[in-house]
C-alpha cells in the first residue's frame, strides 16, 4: 500500500449509480461465495486457510481498497462503479463473501447442531469454526490491502459508536478496526502499477436475529483525511481526462489517483513512493 486516507462525512455524500450495474457489481463474485462453502463443508472436516483465501480474494493487486460498514453498502457499491469508470479495479469484500455471519450459521447448521435440537449448537464447534474463519478473512483482507495503492476509509455515522468519552471515536466492528490498524502498519510501497480493488465489512447477526453483545473499538488514526465533498469533486473534474487518456484501450486510472493525491497533499515521504 502506498497510502491510506479517511473520507468524513461519507453518508452525506448522495450518489447515484444505474441499478442494473450496481446489481451486477454485487454478483459478480457471487461464485465464490459457493466454493467457500464446498471448502468449509467437505468431507474431511478441514478448513484449509490457503485456498479459501485464493478462492475468496483476487490475485491481481488493486488500485483502492474501500474500507466501509455494512450499512452503506450500496452507496459504496455506486461509489465503487464511479471509480471504475475512472478506470480503476476496485475491491469490495462484501460483494465477495456477502454476510460471513449468515455463512458461519449455514456451516454451523451442518457441523455443530446437537442432534434433535434444531437451531442448537455445540459451543466449542461453533466457536472454533468462527475463529477460524476470522482469521482466515482477516489475513485475506489485510493481504488485499497490502497489495492495493490507495486505502479509503469511508467515515459514516453508521460506522461510529456513540460515547462520553470527549474527543475519542469508537467503532462497533471488528473489521474496520483491524484494517485501519493494518492500514498504520503495512509497509509503504513506491507506486509500480494502476490495479484497484475495494470495501469492507459485515454486520453481525445472532441465529434468531437478536443483537449479540457489541465491542467496541478506539478507532484508529488515518494518515490523511478528506471530506467526502471534496472526493466527489475530484472524480468529476476528472472523468473526461481519465477517459481520453486511455492505456490499452481502458480510461488510465492514474488521472484519479494524482488528482486525489494532489488535493491530499501527501507529505515528502509519499510524495518520493509517488515519485514526484
Amino acid at each position: 500500500m502506498l497510502l491510506d486516507a479517511r473520507i468524513t462525512g461519507f453518508d452525506a455524500l448522495t450518489l447515484y449509480a444505474d441499478g442494473v450495474a450496481m446489481d451486477s457489481f454485487k454478483t459478480r463474485n457471487r461464485d465464490r461465495l459457493v466454493r467457500i462453502r464446498d471448502y468449509i463443508l467437505n468431507d474431511e472436516n478441514l478448513l484449509d486457510a490457503e485456498a479459501i483465501a485464493r478462492d475468496l480474494f483476487p490475485t491481481e493487486t488493486a488500485d483502492v481498497f474501500l474500507s466501509h460498514t455494512h450499512q452503506d453498502h450500496d452507496a459504496v457499491v455506486a461509489l465503487a462503479l464511479h471509480l471504475e469508470s475512472l478506470g480503476l479495479k476496485v475491491f469490495v469484500d462484501s460483494c465477495v463473501w456477502g454476510d460471513v455471519y449468515t455463512l458461519l450459521h449455514e456451516v454451523d447448521k451442518i457441523r455443530s447442531v446437537i442432534p434433535g435440537k434444531p437451531d442448537t449448537f455445540y459451543y466449542a464447534r461453533v466457536t472454533r469454526t468462527a475463529a477460524s474463519m476470522y482469521m482466515i478473512l482477516n489475513v485475506a483482507l489485510q493481504r488485499m490491502i497490502d497489495q492495493a495503492e490507495l486505502l479509503l476509509f469511508l467515515d459514516s455515522k453508521a460506522v461510529r459508536i456513540d460515547d462520553y468519552v470527549e474527543g475519542r471515536a469508537y467503532t462497533g466492528s471488528p473489521w474496520i478496526f483491524s484494517e485501519l490498524m493494518f492500514a498504520q502498519t503495512v509497509r509503504r510501497r513506491p507506486r509500480e502499477k494502476v490495479s484497484t480493488e475495494a470495501l469492507i465489512e459485515a454486520v453481525a447477526r445472532t441465529m434468531d436475529g437478536a443483537l449479540p453483545p457489541t465491542a467496541r473499538f478506539a478507532m484508529p488514526d488515518s494518515s490523511y483525511s478528506m471530506p467526502a465533498a471534496e472526493l466527489w469533486e475530484v472524480i468529476e473534474t476528472v472523468r473526461v481526462p481519465a477517459v481520453a487518456a486511455k492505456i490499452h484501450g481502458e480510461p488510465n486510472p492514474n488521472i484519479f489517483l494524482d488528482a486525489f493525491y494532489t488535493q491530499l497533499k501527501p507529505g515528502a515521504f509519499e510524495r518520493g513512493l509517488l515519485g514526484w
